[in-house]
């Protein structure tokens, strides 16, 4: 009897040996899992740097957040996406699509001028972005600084239509570098529930008759109104595919970089960037071999620095000259007094020809040319719709009494010299001054040093 007791504990401490043993390689192994597991996903992803795969790749690994959506051979950005912004040639953009042939459509996040439709799109608008031919202005493809055809062949959709289920891209344009965006686009980013919609009124490309076409409201509305009312425009550009990421992450506050850089004078600055003078914020309107055009980020302020400092334009008429009471006066004289860097300014072109509210030729307000340090922008300068209930340097054609100031719709809006309005001062810089730090985005403007003369 005692030898089967034996045998029987025996057989029990083995079975309760091995049960856990494997109790116990069980839990290493889901242990190990778990840690492999958290260690997969503590790695960070590693995308292409290549621009076209990059989007693709990215939209696949998070495809709820970034939503690009295959239809017809195009990839195209759908609904409240975040994870589209680029920093390209100083501007922010909103990556559109990706084309059949792997090219790569942006559009600005911002109204970068406001303009009247015109007798037809080219009359006006694609004139002010492209410079096709000497009646061109090319005001925005000079600002881009275009080198080694960067630009691609552009789609700009010429569609006329009456009603928005007929809205497509059949008639097909491309002989402009720049165009705007089409209605069929906007609709298929999803309407007014999009990243298009910027909360700005904005032509697009599309007419509805020969005297009306198609705009985008603050409300992301789609509608028409007559070729003479003033929107905002919003360039269209096509760059390639295979472009290289180089910094970025595609968000607001990370937009993708597509070029190293090197920034060591004004010269080297982009239209659009940001930049510190005075101990406010500037932004660069326009630039030439020897300086740079820059404006204001805000109203002068009055004594107290809290609110804008109003004034009438002039006490006699809308002539732009200085020796007078006059707005242009103060900022030289006044204003040029109070800035402690005043030696980095110097004298630059600003716009004084007039403006037809029936013509509506923009062409005309570059005509006419004056040279001070510092003045204000004309009316269809980049940026120059930004702060409402500002003065313009832009007269009417027909009353030598009127002056254009901004309309709290951000568009032109035609007042009396002797009405006071708020300044929104422009000046000019040497473009040899050193740039010491920042990289140019509004949260980071460049901080500015000596000329590179020791000035």
């Amino acid at each position: 009897m005692k030898k089967n007791k034996k045998r029987k504990i025996k057989k029990y401490v083995i079975f309760n040996i091995a049960s856990i043993i494997f109790v116990f390689s069980v839990g290493i192994f889901f242990l190990g899992r778990m840690i492999y597991a958290k260690i997969e996903s503590e790695k960070p992803v590693t995308y292409s740097s290549i621009l076209r795969e990059r989007l693709i790749e990215q939209s696949e690994e998070d495809f709820v957040d970034n939503a690009l959506v295959l239809t017809n051979g195009i990839y195209r950005y759908v609904g409240k996406v975040d994870t589209n912004y680029v920093k390209y040639k100083g501007l922010i953009w909103r990556i559109l699509r990706i084309n059949e042939d792997g090219t790569v459509s942006l559009v600005t996040e911002e109204t970068i001028t406001s303009l009247a439709y015109g007798n037809t799109i080219r009359s006006n608008i694609l004139s002010w972005l492209n410079k096709e031919d000497s009646n061109d202005t090319g005001i925005l493809e000079t600002a881009l600084e275009e080198k080694d055809d960067e630009l691609q062949k552009n789609l700009v959709c010429m569609d006329d239509f009456r009603e928005l289920e007929s809205a497509g891209c059949f008639e097909k344009n491309y002989d402009y570098k720049i165009g705007i965006l089409s209605v069929y686009d906007y609709l298929m980013a999803e309407g007014n529930e999009n990243f298009l919609n910027n909360e700005t009124y904005f032509w697009t490309s599309n007419t509805y008759d020969a005297t009306s076409s198609w705009y985008v409201s603050d409300s992301g509305l789609v509608g028409t109104n007559s070729n003479s009312t003033k929107y905002g425009i919003r360039p269209v550009i096509t760059i390639s595919g295979d472009i290289s990421i180089v910094g970025g992450e595609g968000t607001v506050d990370s937009p993708f970089l597509l070029e190293e850089r090197t920034v060591n004078t004004l010269e080297d600055l982009y239209v659009g960037e940001y930049l510190t003078f005075n101990n406010t914020l500037w932004r660069v309107v326009s630039k030439n071999a020897n300086k740079m055009k820059i404006v204001s980020e805000d109203c002068l302020k009055d004594e107290d620095g809290e609110d804008c400092l109003v004034m009438p334009y002039s006490s006699y008429d809308n002539t732009p000259s200085l020796g007078e009471e006059n707005v242009l006066s103060y900022l030289n004289d006044t204003y040029y007094d109070s800035l402690a860097d005043s030696k980095f300014l110097t004298n630059g072109v600003f716009y004084a020809g007039s403006y037809s509210l029936e013509e509506n030729n923009y062409r005309d307000i570059f005509l006419s040319q004056v040279s001070f340090p510092i003045g204000i922008l004309a009316a269809f300068e980049p940026f120059a719709f930004e702060i409402p209930n500002t003065f313009l340097m832009t007269s009417s054609v027909d009353n030598d009494l009127s002056i254009y100031t901004v309309n709290d719709n951000h568009s032109l809006y035609e007042s009396m010299v002797t009405e006071s309005y708020a300044i929104r001062p422009a000046l000019y810089l040497k473009s040899d001054i050193q740039v010491t730090s920042g990289d140019g985005s509004y949260l980071s403007p460049f901080q500015l040093g000596g000329t590179q003369n020791g000035e």
